[in-house]
């Protein structure tokens, strides 16, 4: 079996447990669990200070949790962060100061498939913010005359940073950021979240459990069914709470930036727990006929997980019936569905938000919410359900219908401009492929990694590592990770302005792959995805600002909307390793006719060559070119590129 097949063979594999995590019950095995429960709680939500503005440390913070005491990178001192919540209305403009409350840089060492590529240098004390799911102004803040940003921690101008993930916070400094949520019509109401996105240190951040909801709200509250539900607000990250190099403090021990609990970034990929809002296993009390509203924000990374409702064959879940509960989710990725998804699974990956309603039984039990993983085929319970009188009589018992929700539902035609003509754009109206994004870890052309091999990472010194390119990186075989056969950092080392360019207000039909298995996610706009074959989740068209791809189930072919707002953001796999790996592009909107934001150049009959083109010499960009185009067949032979 030569390369390319063993590296196919392995990627197969992958893609096959992934799409088996659906379809896993507890026939064979029951989920296993730890001792002593927690009740639960929503996380507390973060209220405005007297001049408007939520304020966010992020810092060293001594936590507690299964039963450990860890010093982590987190916000507010907590494990996760407070819930922003925005009530309903217009012109809704969202202040929140971060501040970095480190005091120096912690440069540590990343690498690439799972430690056995190649290595970068990255200080994990460096930050910034990054609303995930918001539809704002990617850059910078509109000026507004009678509400400028004044002081330190502005963007330039006396404008606040949007949703800049290109800033970086440096240790002791702030950053003011405004969220104008309605400044292209009122924004959609939904359950989204907000993390840090510095490129090299975002998994090691939100693993620690730098991460919050961000909750919008909308008509989708008011409707009968839901307005009076009983609402849970519930954030599931995955601390490295048993990995052999993360260090508990010790009895009476502070927490410090010098005694950080969690230091390597390859406990990103073990199995670890999944906790609920920085508990392990709570136990949720709910009456009898309660209709309960989740708000589920999947902040893990890099497992993909089904969760199934089952019921409990005793209080503790040690033991519970094969057959799971059928759940109703009613949006995803804090936008509202057409129609109901109804399933035994909610099935996510990492970034997903997903809103289920569930109705509880007219008798006392217990119920257990089991996740699978592809190194957890069996399952772990993540939470206990204790249907019980004495939570009190419930607050609704009659679920939302069908109907009511999809009326607020965003509708899934619109008016734009398709390659240049103004039309009505649907799934089937575009059948066009306007651009191509491939996502590949492993990559063809390199063995697979060792798994078994003894990986060390180290700190670091940033003088001494290379983030971009490398004289001896081959042309003709794909970096390790990437998209579409490029890595971020050699884009930015090769001075590219960006990797993917679009005009606003068009609409373009993105047909995205995986190799293996990937969550694609793209900041600032959502899609909507067209109808397809997934057994895992909703299969009609639906918008979502992040979608599993995997060789098995083929193409994925979605519309982009690029309303409104022009600048860069970026596109990547949420896998936050895989990103901070490389596998991220820059894109940018430009304004109609901006050549300089359009073109890299002009060919020799003076067309524009997109910015997401090769320059002059750059062979590896041409092979990549041929290699996503190919995909996902080899790329044909080219001796004058990759010699005889």
């Amino acid at each position: 079996m030569d390369v390319m097949a063993r590296v196919m063979a392995l990627g197969g594999a992958l893609a096959a447990l992934g799409g088996a995590l659906a379809a896993c019950g507890g026939e064979e095995e029951q989920a296993t669990m730890p001792g002593e429960l927690p009740a639960y709680e929503d996380p507390p939500e973060l209220q405005p200070n007297a001049q408007g503005v939520r304020e966010l440390h992020y810092g060293p913070s001594a936590v507690e949790v299964g039963g450990k005491r860890l010093c982590l990178r987190t916000y507010n001192g907590m494990l996760n962060g407070p819930t922003i919540r925005i009530a309903k209305g217009n012109g809704r403009k969202v202040h929140v100061d971060l501040h970095n409350d480190f005091t120096r840089s912690d440069y540590r060492e990343i690498a690439s498939m799972m430690g056995h590529g190649r290595r970068s240098c990255h200080d994990f004390n460096l930050t910034n913010l990054h609303g995930h799911g918001l539809h704002v102004q990617p850059n910078r803040a509109t000026a507004d005359a009678a509400d400028a940003c004044e002081g330190s921690g502005c963007a330039e101008e006396g404008r606040y940073h949007g949703d800049d993930v290109l800033h970086e916070v440096g240790p002791g400094e702030v950053a003011r950021y405004r969220w104008d949520l309605d400044e292209d019509g009122t924004h959609h109401e939904g359950t989204n979240w907000y993390h840090p996105h510095i490129h090299g240190a975002t998994a090691i951040q939100v693993m620690d459990g730098a991460a919050g909801a961000l909750v919008i709200e909308g008509a989708l509250d008011e409707v009968p069914g839901i307005a009076r539900a009983r609402e849970r607000v519930m954030v599931m990250t995955q601390v490295a709470l048993d990995h052999e190099n993360t260090v508990p403090l010790g009895e009476g021990e502070a927490c410090t930036e010098e005694n950080l609990s969690v230091t390597d970034f390859l406990a990103v990929e073990t199995l670890r727990a999944t906790l609920i809002n920085g508990k392990h296993t709570p136990r949720l009390l709910t009456a009898p006929g309660q209709v309960e509203r989740w708000r589920m924000v999947y902040a893990g990374s890099p497992d993909e997980m089904g969760i199934k409702l089952h019921v409990g064959k005793d209080e503790r879940c040690s033991d519970f019936d094969k057959e799971p509960i059928a759940m109703t989710q009613i949006a995803r990725d804090g936008i509202t569905l057409p129609q109901f998804y109804e399933s035994d699974t909610v099935w996510v990956s990492p970034g997903y938000r997903v809103e289920t309603m569930v109705k509880m039984p007219a008798e006392e039990q217990t119920l257990c919410l089991v996740a699978r993983r592809v190194n957890d085929p069996a399952g772990s319970v993540i939470a206990v359900v204790d249907v019980n009188e004495r939570a009190g009589a419930p607050t609704e018992t009659t679920m939302p219908r069908e109907a009511d929700v999809a009326a607020v539902a965003p509708p899934t035609t619109w008016t734009s401009v398709v390659d240049g003509q103004e039309m009505e754009v649907s799934c089937a109206s575009v059948q066009k492929v306007h651009q191509k994004v491939v996502l590949l870890v492993p990559t063809p052309g390199q063995d697979p990694p060792n798994l078994h091999a003894d990986v060390s990472l180290m700190s670091c010194d940033p003088s001494k590592h290379e983030h971009g390119v490398d004289p001896e990186d081959p042309v003709c075989l794909c970096p390790d990770p990437n998209i579409n056969c490029r890595r971020f950092d050699q884009r930015r080392a090769r001075g590219y302005r960006s990797d993917r360019v679009m005009t606003v207000d068009t609409s373009e039909r993105w047909q995205i792959r995986a190799f293996d298995g990937h969550p694609f996610h793209i900041h600032i706009n959502p899609f909507l995805v067209c109808p397809n074959s997934s057994n895992k989740e909703p299969n009609f068209a639906h918008f979502r600002d992040t979608m599993w791809v995997q060789i098995e189930d083929g193409p994925r072919d979605v519309l982009m909307n690029f309303r409104k707002f022009t600048g860069q953001f970026v596109a990547h796999c949420h896998k936050l390793n895989h990103e901070d790996e490389g596998m991220m592009e820059l894109v940018e909107i430009c304004a109609p006719g901006d050549q300089a934001c359009l073109c890299l150049g002009t060919d020799e009959n003076g067309g524009c060559i997109s910015q997401a083109g090769c320059m002059a010499g750059d062979a590896q960009c041409q092979f990549a070119e041929k290699a996503t185009e190919a995909y996902p067949a080899p790329p044909p032979p080219d001796p004058a590129l990759c010699g005889p």
